[in-house]
């Protein structure tokens, strides 16, 4: 069943469809993710079947699961991302799968860690919601010949131990059907840096982070909550 994250009772459902866990470091080593080095060391569950052809080189490596999930892993990061629509909270797995890694690759001096939710949502209104109408309700710039600009907004917000960024963008849904609804595209990056440390302590650090994804979401779906849109044409 589909959630609303942003908890807003309103007419538009904005519904969970991705979730990554990044992991940034200047000395990864990307050759070393292959399927037998994720399911050897049971960062993977052995129930998830690799789709496609996995990608394996020194500069650059994927897997890719049934689920949507897949680990990707070039010399500045390792991805861990999972994409469906909708995604249940339930059935997020990034998190625990980039604990796994973490365990399993101590080592290296990763120096942030970003959580980052993308949700979309979807009116019922027969109109579509434009992004330009959470800035200004009367800007000149807002129409040019009767044509309505695409808009790409993009706010930073920063806090003493994280910054969140959140990009919000015009986009279309496709049905089962094949048919496209527009709506409306979040996603945030809730950033971390992490201090340098020996290897234990900063496991230790980002473990912690990790275990809170389910307060940095909370935290996403109350801030997307905030933006407000009108229908282009009311």
């Amino acid at each position: 069943m589909a959630q609303n994250i942003s908890g807003n009772d309103t007419s538009a459902c904005v519904e969970l469809v991705g979730f990554s866990v990044v992991f940034v470091a200047n000395s990864n080593n990307p050759s070393i993710l292959n399927p037998d080095f994720l399911r050897y060391n049971e960062i993977v569950g052995a129930d998830l079947q690799v789709q496609g052809n996995p990608i394996t080189t020194p500069a650059f490596s994927q897997v890719m699961f049934e689920g949507g999930l897949s680990v990707k892993a070039d010399p500045n990061r390792v991805i861990f991302e999972q994409i469906q629509d909708p995604l249940t909270i339930e059935g997020v797995m990034c998190p625990e799968i980039a604990q796994r890694y973490l365990q399993k690759v101590p080592h290296v001096p990763y120096n942030a860690v970003g959580i980052n939710p993308k949700s979309c949502r979807i009116s019922p209104a027969a109109r579509p919601e434009k992004v330009s109408t959470a800035l200004l309700d009367k800007g000149v710039w807002m129409s040019y010949k009767d044509v309505h600009p695409e808009i790409h907004l993009k706010t930073i917000y920063k806090y003493e131990s994280r910054m969140i960024v959140l990009e919000i963008i015009e986009a279309k849904k496709r049905t089962k059907d094949n048919v496209e609804i527009p709506g409306i595209l979040f996603q945030a990056n809730i950033h971390r840096d992490i201090p340098a440390m020996n290897p234990q302590k900063r496991v230790e650090f980002v473990s912690t982070i990790l275990a809170s994804w389910k307060e940095d979401l909370s935290d996403f779906g109350a801030l997307v909550a905030k933006f407000t849109f009108r229908n282009i044409d009311s």
